[in-house]
């Protein structure tokens, strides 16, 4: 088994422990891109619900003008959002 097969397998259960964790799974799930959960993990952890849905919304609007994967435009977003948050 690879390692990737065996991350997998190990979030085949994942249970969310709170809202920016249910946050990522959703979108994650939305975007047909469960096998990269763990980044999606990990940029819950430093953005807020609120932040992860407006980029997240964002990302399918630009999806509809140029076709780019949602979830690359996702994680797109969300380092606009610190390159912008920089002095």
């Amino acid at each position: 088994m690879s390692i990737l097969e065996r991350v997998e397998a190990t979030l085949v259960d994942f249970q969310p422990r709170n809202q920016r964790e249910f946050v990522a799974l959703q979108i994650a799930k939305r975007f047909d891109d469960l096998h990269r959960l763990p980044r999606y993990l990990r940029v819950a952890q430093s953005y807020s619900k609120q932040v992860l849905l407006d980029a997240a919304r964002t990302a399918v609007l630009r999806h509809e003008l140029n076709r780019t994967p949602t979830a690359e435009l996702f994680f797109e977003i969300l380092n606009e959002r610190d390159k912008e948050a920089q002095p």
